[in-house]
C-alpha cells in the first residue's frame, strides 16, 4: 500500500503483504445488548429474571446477611459501552501504479464490557428513610471480524508519505460471554455458553459498511514499511433486528442503521 520510489519499473514488486495491530473504538449503542434490561417474559428485564431464580435469590440473600432485596427499575446501567479493543490482522495488496494501490485487510478484535447493576436491600435495622443499595458487576465479551477492501492514493513526501483513500467493509460479530457477578457469585446471562439460551435470539451476525483511510507511512528498511492509519467507518449490522427480537427486547432493541466506529492501526508491510 506504499510507494516510496519515484522510479517505477516493470521489475518492481507489485504485490505486498503485512501484519496489522491496533485499537478498535466500537459504537456504544451496540453495547446495550449487555445491559440485561431486555425482557424475556412480561415487562421483567432478563437480569431481574435471572436474579429472582430460586437458587440465585437464595445465594444473594445469604451473601447479604439474610436480608431480602429487590431489583429496582433503575438497576440497569444507563451508559454501558465497550472498552477499546485490541485489533490484530493481516494485509494483502497490489500496486496499480506508483501512487495507486488496492488492498484487503482481515482484522480480528475482542471487545469487553464492564459495568454495574444495583440491588435495593430491605434492612430492618436501617433507621433512615434512605434506601440501601448494593452493587454487582456486569461483564460481556464480543468477537469482531472486519474484512476491508481498500483503494488508496499515495502522496509522496521528503521523509514520509501520506495516504488518503476509501474502503468497503464486511463485518461479523459474535457474543462470547455475558454474565452478572455479585460478591464473587456468578450468574450467566444470555451468551452462547449459557445452556438456558433462548435460541430464537441470535448470538452472532454480520453487516456491511464503508469508510475512509487517512495515514502516514515511513520506510524502515529497503523492503520494510510502516503505516500508521486512522480509519473511521460506518457500518450497518444485524444486531437483534427481526420481529421476534424486537418483541423480545422491547426498549433495548438496537435499531438497524449505520453507526460510526473508529480503528487506529499500525501496519508493517513487506514489499
Amino acid at each position: 500500500m506504499i510507494i516510496f520510489h519515484n522510479a517505477y519499473s516493470q521489475d518492481e514488486q507489485k504485490f505486498f503483504v503485512g501484519v496489522n495491530v491496533g485499537v478498535k473504538f466500537a459504537n456504544k449503542n451496540y453495547a446495550t445488548r449487555y445491559s440485561g434490561i431486555y425482557p424475556v417474559s412480561g415487562n421483567q428485564g432478563y437480569l431481574e429474571t435471572v436474579i429472582n431464580q430460586t437458587n440465585n435469590y437464595q445465594q444473594i440473600y445469604t451473601l447479604l446477611g439474610e436480608k431480602t432485596f429487590q431489583v429496582p427499575f433503575d438497576s440497569y446501567p444507563t451508559n454501558i459501552k465497550y472498552s477499546p479493543g485490541l485489533l490484530t490482522g493481516v494485509t494483502l495488496g497490489y500496486k496499480l501504479s506508483p501512487n495507486l494501490q488496492i488492498g484487503i485487510d482481515a482484522d480480528f478484535s475482542k471487545l469487553k464490557i464492564r459495568d454495574f447493576f444495583s440491588l435495593q436491600v430491605d434492612d430492618p435495622s436501617n433507621q433512615t428513610s434512605q434506601a440501601q443499595y448494593q452493587l454487582g458487576n456486569l461483564y460481556g465479551e464480543e468477537s469482531r471480524f472486519n474484512g476491508r477492501f481498500n483503494f488508496d492514493y499515495i502522496i509522496e513526501g521528503e521523509t514520509v508519505n501520506f495516504i488518503v483513500g476509501a474502503s468497503g467493509l464486511f463485518s461479523a460479530w459474535r457474543i462470547d460471554e455475558h454474565f452478572a457477578v455479585f460478591n464473587d457469585y456468578m450468574m450467566p446471562l444470555f451468551s452462547k455458553h449459557n445452556p438456558n439460551n433462548n435460541f430464537s435470539i441470535r448470538t452472532g451476525g454480520s453487516g456491511w459498511g464503508g469508510g475512509l483511510n487517512v495515514g502516514v507511512e515511513y520506510r524502515i528498511k529497503d523492503n520494510l514499511v510502516g503505516q500508521l492509519m486512522y480509519q473511521p467507518y460506518v457500518q450497518r449490522v444485524d444486531y437483534l433486528n427481526t420481529k421476534s427480537q424486537i418483541a423480545a427486547f422491547g426498549s433495548s432493541y438496537i435499531p438497524d442503521r449505520f453507526r460510526l466506529e473508529h480503528d487506529i492501526t499500525l501496519r508493517i508491510l513487506w514489499k
